[in-house]
């Protein structure tokens, strides 16, 4: 979103409001970025907060109040003008505006936004955009996901290394951040050592995806000040809405006590929320699954993932796999380096008209790879690890 905006600034600078060319522009970045695109615009030049089907409406109306107003004076009229007499006269938002240099104006929207130590968004930019998120999921009937980090020790470090040494560890950190998000990824300082990422239309286990690589990349990561190099480590807890819940503050609230299991579990690790250990753990997961049976005859079958839970994994698959069967899965995700393999039997099977639902139950994970993605998954789900050399089979 931040690519976007500035993709349209730069087009202001470059062309200027009465350009046909920007008009042009706007209309080629709405066939590209969505009417996400209107909503960030009017921002830009109102200052105002709307959402993409509001903003969209607005940007037309504004486009013929400019046409109206020009039949009536019989001159050309500006658009910056017709912004100003619209939202003043007709749609009444404005109630004293003020003509502010556009690159002035985003500087000190920058400032307010920002933590200026780390580089990250700051707690009221996070509220800001994590109540947007909701809303955008409920509209949408979409979903997202949560991350709260947290360094371990950092008091202790802070006491032996110094402030700035922590300081430094805090921007080291932000840049860890950063490298591994995705653009769409907000990454904030939420407060003190707590850092937090909001994850837009991404499901728990692709959140634990990139929570694992934040905490990994840092804990390999050596850190030096004033000639002493340490190093450190953080950990996390992973929430989703709407299946951990269904407001803000009940989403943080799943997403700390996740991260305080993390601590209480020895810390440097990653924990997934879950409700009530009396109810099963669901996560979801949509992407496609390899099936091969133990036997090394049979063929193996691409299957579509529906979620994972305590009780192992839920796919749709083309053809009917026999309740008792042994099977071998191999779990893979774009974000994923290195597929995981489980070993599970079926334990249930459902028909549809084009499809049947399969049920497994998992035996065994393989951390052969050392995959910390595995062994975390694992741990939340209460699967028991245990090396499987396997992987030619499934290849094949």
């Amino acid at each position: 979103m931040d690519d976007l905006r500035q993709t349209i600034i730069d087009s202001l600078t470059t062309c200027t409001l009465d350009n046909s060319d920007f008009l042009e522009t706007v209309r080629g970045l709405v066939e590209d970025e969505g009417e996400k695109t209107y909503s960030i615009l009017l921002n830009i030049l109102t200052h105002l907060e709307f959402n993409d089907e509001d903003a969209k409406t607005n940007w037309n109306r504004i486009l013929q109040h400019q046409a109206t107003m020009e039949k009536k004076l019989e001159r050309p009229v500006k658009l910056i003008t017709t912004i100003c007499d619209y939202f003043s006269e007709v749609a009444i938002n404005l109630h004293n505006p003020t003509m502010i240099e556009l690159q002035v104006l985003e500087e000190t929207r920058k400032v307010s936004r920002t933590d200026a130590l780390t580089g990250l968004f700051n707690r009221r930019f996070f509220d800001e955009s994590l109540e947007g998120e909701i809303n955008r999921a409920i509209r949408y009937e979409g979903h997202f996901s949560l991350i709260f980090f947290d360094l371990d020790n950092f008091k202790i470090l802070n006491d032996t290394q110094g402030h700035l040494a922590g300081d430094l560890t805090l921007k080291r950190v932000a840049e860890v951040m950063i490298l591994e998000k995705r653009t769409e990824d907000i990454a904030c300082r939420y407060g003190g050592e707590e850092l937090v990422l909001v994850l837009p239309e991404t499901q728990k286990f692709n959140a634990l995806v990139i929570a694992e690589r934040v905490r990994k990349n840092l804990e390999t990561m050596e850190l030096e000040f004033e000639g002493n190099s340490f190093r450190v480590t953080l950990s996390g807890g992973v929430a989703s809405f709407p299946t951990d819940a269904q407001d803000a503050k009940s989403l943080i609230r799943a997403a700390d006590i996740a991260l305080y299991q993390a601590k209480e579990s020895g810390k440097n690790k990653i924990i997934l929320h879950t409700q009530d250990k009396r109810y099963y753990l669901r996560i979801d997961f949509s992407s496609k699954v390899q099936i091969h049976e133990i036997d090394p005859e049979s063929k193996h079958i691409t299957a579509q993932g529906k979620n994972f839970s305590n009780s192992g994994l839920l796919f749709e698959s083309p053809v009917a796999i026999a309740i008792g069967t042994q099977i071998r899965i191999q779990i893979s995700d774009q974000n994923i380096d290195t597929p995981i393999i489980v070993v599970a039997h079926v334990v249930r099977v459902e028909q549809f008209s084009d499809h049947y639902d399969i049920g497994v139950s998992f035996l065994e994970i393989d951390d052969t790879e050392g995959s910390e993605v595995a062994m975390t998954l694992a741990k939340n789900l209460g699967i028991p690890t245990h090396q499987i050399h396997l992987k030619a089979n499934l290849a094949s």
